[in-house]
């Protein structure tokens, strides 16, 4: 048997902290039937506890920890769904003490693959919900294609199959049509091998009238109820459910021949066809009744043989009872399948059952026993609940050729993998040009996996790249200039906004860059972007007449009431923008007004529900598909700090705690805190303006632990009585924090609490016009030389780059109005550019949003 599990692919944030997944291990019982299984099953597998591995003890930076209660933690760690970027088929078997691997799909997520419980002549036929896209793999020569992209719908079924006359193995696609088409059902062939070449192409009878309202049906029951079609005798057979028709229809199965290309329909068995599902045994159609009622007493399966395919005559062959037969291993799941059968009367025949529970039972006709040969527990917190499908597969050894596409023959040619060697070491400007050669090269750079290797590559090293944000010209919004680039040339003061911009950090190749009323994804490697208007909150801004305490404007990571952060969902495997709007608040009574939207790249924005907590103005954090928020202790009912979290998946809010020192909060405290990621790990970050130090908790395993304290009571234009100081990044070679504080950029060393500069942003308080800031001074270090490699900069001995007397005694900019006008000469609304993190990629969002149902 054959599984799919999907393999833990870090993130390039996370890939110094995450311990490596174990290999799967497997629950063995006592006299195992002669059983060889592939499997499909989603997250990190574990066979019993007395093999795991342990991972290698961790030394934590400093020896302060906060330690959450194991009855708090259980309840308040978030568990975004994990970052599962490629799908791994294993063979498991009860003989074999440790799961074999076959193959990995690369960009496919396996909480979302479909197999075929059965393969044909030694084929079986995959299908990714997610991109959506069809696969068919050999597990004996452990070779696998990607069928080329078909029609994008929302409701599509298809079964692989075998057409004797031709000799030629064939893929069928059943899906609705669209609204304006005039055909309702359509039906959509893939030879694998043939002679149409790298296309889907109609079935030649298409879909009679008559068989519309049956094929409707059957492909709805397919997709809700993940019901694949069953391929025997020369057909594929799809279930009916007749709860979709007024009247009960007398067909309970549709069937298409494989060598005529034809329809037809079989009559129902002598009893309601619902809760069966179709199974192949004996190279016989069956029909499995799945008759538990939750009670032990009664529960059983029968499974029914179709004798003729004319009179629809049925027969009831076994009836297997759970009153005494390992009743929790059937009765609890929520799925149980007959994927087949192996064996015969003379050596032994097995029935195999799987479960939704990952365990796969044998069922003895002659002695009517059942037991359980193989088990699998997931380990993965994310993938701990019950699914709704099976993705185990009966394994045939056999040598039928999986027949590559043209394309992907293409692509392994030694000049194609030259000509991708190649293109990986350019800009990618520059690759966007060269999709202009040729098709081939067109292909190859629209290619998935093209794209995943470009971003892997170009980002290898793992350190922060810089780019500054300026103005932009008639063809783009925003111009984005590297930071090297930027310090090589002369100043750039076209560049300059007239605007407040607020932008992200990179996620997923793409960024966010925020005014008050629009929010633009961009990539700034290749100048895509889509625009987000801020409608909603521009409605209630208008609508409502309360005040609004606009003295967050002055700190240069916050654009007008507005809180908004970019993520990724590895579900959709697509961006997702959540902002919370704030249209009312008033600190002095604590009370607030505040709506939530989401927009995803594929739809409109949709309203969320009201977090636990108010958020403070910083923006959040984003890992694993999770955004996080550092609460505001100014308003609502709580008076202590905690984070706020949103799964993008599930679409819910919830909270965990801080680090004691962070959570305890007092008006007449001037510490501010907020959340930051550093090195792929969630961090709280305390600022003390009276002490100038940063303290930088890590959130890791349910426990903060303390990693840095970082003391700017030396570098005056780093003090936070006048800046907000955020910690950017982490260089992974030297350990150097990145610091930004809107209008200056240092790296402080931890070793030595020395800061080096990087650039200094700094505005005349002069203005011309309102709104518009002109006579902008830019500093760069003068030692910096003309070439150079970033983050590697030859300053000796370290710069003091800011005079003592520029630092101003006070209380923290955040809690005091006054405060902040009164430093406006040095904190400004307006920056003139704006430094912003990047990486390297090519991702972008067609035009045409892709459609598709993903049920779980």
């Amino acid at each position: 048997m054959v599984r799919c599990g999907s393999e833990h692919r870090r993130n390039r944030a996370s890939r110094l902290h995450t311990v490596p997944r174990d290999k799967s291990r497997t629950e063995k019982f006592p006299k195992p039937p002669p059983l060889t299984l592939a499997s499909a099953s989603t997250g990190n597998m574990m066979r019993d506890s007395k093999r795991t591995r342990s991972a290698p003890p961790r030394e934590p930076l400093e020896m302060t920890e906060d330690v959450v209660p194991s009855s708090k933690r259980r309840k308040f760690v978030p568990f975004g769904e994990a970052n599962f970027n490629s799908t791994a088929v294993y063979m498991c078997s009860p003989s074999k003490p440790i799961d074999d691997p076959l193959f990995t799909l690369d960009d496919v997520r396996g909480n979302y693959v479909e197999v075929a419980p059965s393969p044909c002549h030694g084929l079986t036929l995959l299908y990714d919900a997610v991109a959506p896209a069809y696969y068919v793999s050999n597990a004996t020569t452990r070779a696998v294609t990607r069928l080329p992209p078909c029609q994008d719908v929302i409701h599509a079924t298809a079964g692989l199959g075998f057409d004797a006359r031709t000799k030629e193995y064939k893929v069928v696609r059943l899906f609705r049509g669209k609204s304006h088409e005039i055909q309702s059902v359509k039906c959509e062939i893939f030879t694998l091998g043939g002679e149409d070449g790298d296309h889907w192409r109609p079935a030649a009878g298409g879909v009679p009238f008559r068989f519309c309202s049956f094929a409707l049906s059957a492909i709805r029951n397919a997709v809700v109820n993940k019901l694949q079609p069953v391929f025997v005798n020369g057909f594929l057979h799809w279930l009916i459910n007749p709860s979709y028709f007024l009247k009960a229809p007398r067909a309970a199965i549709i069937s298409f021949s494989l060598t005529d290309e034809t329809f037809r329909w079989i009559r129902s068995p002598p009893f309601e066809v619902s809760r069966v599902h179709l199974a192949e045994l004996d190279d016989q159609l069956c029909m499995v009744r799945d008759l538990r009622n939750g009670l032990p007493t009664g529960s059983m399966f029968e499974i029914w043989r179709l004798n003729d395919y004319n009179s629809g005559d049925w027969s009831l062959d076994y009836r297997i009872g759970l009153t005494r037969n390992l009743p929790r291993d059937l009765l609890e799941p929520r799925i149980v399948k007959v994927i087949g059968s192996i064996g015969s009367y003379r050596s032994g025949k097995k029935i195999i059952i799987a479960t939704s529970k990952h365990k796969v039972c044998a069922y003895d006709p002659v002695s009517r026993t059942l037991e359980t040969t193989i088990s699998i527990m997931e380990t993965c917190s994310a993938y701990q609940n019950e699914k709704s499908d099976i993705r185990f597969s009966l394994f045939r050894e056999s040598f039928t050729p999986v027949h590559r596409t043209r394309k992907e023959i293409g692509f392994s040619t030694p000049l194609s993998k030259a000509t991708k060697e190649i293109l990986l070491r350019l800009p990618a400007q520059s690759i966007l040009k060269l999709k202009l050669v040729c098709k081939q090269w067109l292909g190859l750079i629209k290619n998935e996996g093209f794209v995943h290797a470009y971003f892997e590559h170009k980002n290898m090293e793992r350190r922060p790249k810089i780019m500054l944000v300026g103005k932009g010209s008639e063809k783009s919004v925003f111009n984005f200039v590297p930071l090297t680039k930027w310090l090589q040339e002369a100043n750039l003061g076209t560049m300059f906004l007239d605007k407040k911009v607020v932008c992200s950090k990179p996620c997923h190749g793409l960024n966010l860059v925020s005014i008050e009323m629009k929010d633009y994804l961009f990539n700034p490697c290749t100048g895509y972007r889509m625009i987000y208007w801020n409608r909603e909150h521009q409605l209630y801004q208008e609508w409502s007449n309360l005040p609004i305490d606009r003295c967050e404007d002055y700190n240069p990571f916050v654009v007008g009431n507005k809180n908004v952060g970019l993520g990724f969902c590895q579900v959709t495997q697509s961006h997702a923008i959540v902002g919370i709007f704030y249209n009312w608040k008033n600190y002095e009574s604590r009370k607030y007004y505040l709506t939530c939207f989401m927009w995803s790249c594929s739809s409109q924005g949709q309203p969320l529900l009201d977090p636990p907590l108010p958020v403070n103005d910083m923006p959040p954090v984003s890992l694993d598909g999770v955004l996080y928020w550092m609460s505001e202790p100014r308003l609502g009912q709580s008076y202590e700090r905690a984070i706020v979290f949103f799964n993008i998946a599930t679409k819910i809010f919830d909270v965990i705690p801080c680090p004691s020192c962070v959570a305890t909060w007092d008006s007449r405290s001037p510490c501010q805190a907020f959340v930051v990621e550093l090195q792929g790990m969630l961090c709280a970050v305390l600022s003390n303006s009276v002490a100038d130090k940063l303290d930088i908790w890590k959130w890791d395993h349910g426990l903060w632990c303390i990693t840095y304290r970082i003391n700017l009571k030396f570098w005056p234009d780093y003090s936070l009585a006048t800046n907000v100081v955020v910690p950017l990044a982490v260089d992974p070679i030297d350990g150097r924090v990145l610091l930004n504080t809107g209008r200056k950029l240092g790296l402080y060393n931890p070793c030595e609490q020395t800061i080096e500069n990087l650039l200094a942003l700094d505005q005349a308080s002069q203005q011309q016009n309102p709104g518009v800031h002109r006579n902008f001074h830019i500093a760069r270090c003068q030692d910096v030389p003309r070439k150079f490699s970033q983050w590697k900069l030859s300053l000796a001995p370290y710069e003091k780059f800011a005079d003592p007397s520029t630092a101003s005694s006070g209380k923290n900019p955040f809690y005091s109005r006054d405060q902040s006008k009164e430093l406006n000469s040095v904190s400004q609304k307006i920056m003139p550019l704006v430094p912003m993190l990047y990486e390297e990629s090519l991702s972008y969002y067609p035009r045409t949003p892709k459609l598709r149902v993903l049920c779980d």
